[in-house]
């Protein structure tokens, strides 16, 4: 008998490489991973909601909306 979550999980990955696909707007080339830390932050409540629904209109995480936006400070920074 097959595990009963291994179609999730399956399901998981999937939509979690939809998701990196579309956060880095590659088609098919592979994510390099660079490692990973916690951040404690304190935002209001409005912010967090705002935060939250960008992410999901996206089909992203919030992770990812704040990376974008570090990558773009970064980029004009170096012009």
């Amino acid at each position: 008998m097959a595990n009963m979550f291994e179609k999730y999980t399956a399901d998981l990955e999937a939509e979690q490489k939809k998701i990196e696909k579309a956060v880095t707007g590659q088609a098919d080339a592979p994510v390099a991973e660079e490692k990973r830390t916690m951040l404690s932050l304190s935002l209001t409540v409005s912010d967090k909601k705002a935060l939250k629904m960008m992410a999901a209109e996206r089909e992203t995480t919030i992770a990812a909306i704040i990376h974008e936006w570090v990558q773009e400070h970064l980029d004009e920074k170096d012009k």
